[in-house]
Order: structure tokens, then C-alpha cells, then sequence
């Protein structure tokens, strides 16, 4: 399994982007795992022909995390796609897309070249899609959000969308091969984000190896460098990725 980080920041990080990664299972299936404002500039920067998208995720309804969508199907229909893009998400996904789409480009939708998919997804159960398992719960947050577990039948992924792991997270990434987790403060300060600290201590309680930190808050990400630097070491496996960061596992 292959990932590469689009983006990594919160949603107003103007030099890191909004948080979102593209995996690839070994099969060869491309995954983008959210799609905020910034993440079509971003990924098409990186990409230039990124028209093999098979799925997008959507952990939850808040701009940074969805209303890049209409962006990215623009783009797609200008390449001349024509083969259809899945979006999974939970119940509401569909019509919370097409609105997105109708404000963004009004009548765009009746146009557009490649039918878009949708597959909804429920908490606390696994769903197979082409060929890979997607296994969700939901984390606190202000906003309704899944945490998604990947599982392509050699690797296992999980990423948090946004939101303070519950018990039913730890229990769902307990033994997996790697953790991508929103960690916004350096210790749990909002009741609705998690934190580097407490990234780890979930990462430690599940004996997950393998921990990638996102989604720091901007401020936080320049004031406390080297406090993060510090943390960071002291975990081997533990990694504070940027913009255009890959990893292989």
C-alpha cells in the first residue's frame, strides 16, 4: 500500500494545504481520502493527469474535507473522463455533493461526462468494494465524521478524517500496519480534535508501529516546532508528513 499526502494542514493552512491523502492499494486501486478547498490545485499539481481516480472517501461535511469535489470533477470532465467515480461516504453524501456541485457550476451536473457513483457507508460495519474492505466508526467530533479502516488484503490503513479517537477507534485499528490521524494540538485542547499527543497514546494502546500526524493547527505547526521535533523522535515510526510526502508499506 502506497500513500502519498496531498495535503496536511487544517482548513485555513495556506502552506500546507488542506488534509488529504491519495492511497493506492496493491492492487492498483487509487483512493483520495477526502477533498478539501485547496485539494484539486494540489492534486492536479502533482498529477497532471490524475484521471485514474477510482474512489473518493468522504469522512465528514465540513468545506475542508469536501468542497473541493466540484473542482475536481471540472477538471476531470475537461480531461475527457468518462468512466465512472465512486464516492463513499456516509448517509448524505450524494445529496451533499450534488448541491455542492449545483452552487459551485449551476448546471454542471446535467453535463458532466462520467457518471458519479455513490456508496454509502454505515459505522461499526465492513463494506467490500472492489475488492477492498472499508470498515468505519464513527470519532468525536463537531461534525457527524467517520474514521475509515482500508484493508486491501495485504495492508491495513486507517485515517481519522477529523475528531478524538473513541474506544470503538481503538479497538478498530488495534493491530494494523499504519495510523493517520488528524492531531491538531499538541495535547488535547478541544473537545472535538484530537492531538499529537493523543495520536500516540492511541497508536501505542493498539501496538500500531506506524503513525502519521496531520491536520496540525497552522499556529501551532510554526510556534512549537521544536517541541514537535522532540515528540516526533521519541516515537520511532512516527512521522510529521508535508505536502508531496509518499510512504510504502
Amino acid at each position: 500500500m502506497k500513500l502519498f499526502f496531498i495535503g496536511v494542514g487544517e482548513a485555513c493552512d495556506s502552506t500546507h494545504g488542506n488534509s488529504s491523502v491519495l492511497v493506492t492499494t496493491r492492487c492498483g486501486r487509487k483512493i483520495l481520502l477526502d477533498c478539501g478547498f485547496s485539494v484539486p490545485r494540489y492534486y492536479f499539481r502533482y498529477f497532471p493527469e490524475g484521471d485514474d481516480l477510482d474512489y473518493v472517501w468522504i469522512s465528514h461535511f465540513h468545506g475542508d474535507h469536501f468542497l473541493g469535489l466540484p473542482l475536481l470533477f471540472l477538471r476531470l470532465w475537461q480531461m475527457g473522463r468518462t468512466r465512472p467515480l465512486t464516492i463513499v461516504g456516509q448517509e448524505g453524501v450524494e445529496d451533499k455533493v450534488v448541491q455542492a456541485l449545483e452552487l459551485a457550476f449551476p448546471g454542471f451536473g446535467g453535463k458532466i461526462s462520467f457518471p458519479l457513483e455513490f456508496h454509502i457507508v454505515t459505522p461499526g460495519y465492513t463494506s467490500t468494494i472492489g475488492g477492498i474492505d472499508w470498515t468505519t466508526t464513527l470519532t468525536r467530533h463537531s461534525q457527524r465524521n467517520l474514521g475509515l479502516l482500508l484493508d486491501d488484503g495485504e495492508k491495513t490503513m486507517y485515517y481519522s478524517g477529523d475528531g478524538q479517537a473513541t474506544n470503538q477507534v481503538q479497538d478498530l485499528v488495534r493491530g494494523c500496519d499504519c495510523i493517520v490521524h488528524e492531531s491538531f494540538s499538541l495535547v488535547d485542547t478541544f473537545a472535538y480534535h484530537g492531538s499529537i499527543g493523543s495520536s500516540m497514546e492511541l497508536a501505542d494502546r493498539a501496538g500500531v508501529a506506524k503513525l502519521l500526524l496531520i491536520h496540525l493547527d497552522r499556529d501551532v505547526r510554526e510556534n512549537d516546532k521544536d517541541e514537535i521535533d522532540t515528540l516526533v523522535r521519541r516515537r520511532p515510526g512516527t512521522l510529521l508528513p508535508v505536502a508531496g510526502h509518499s510512504i510504502e508499506f
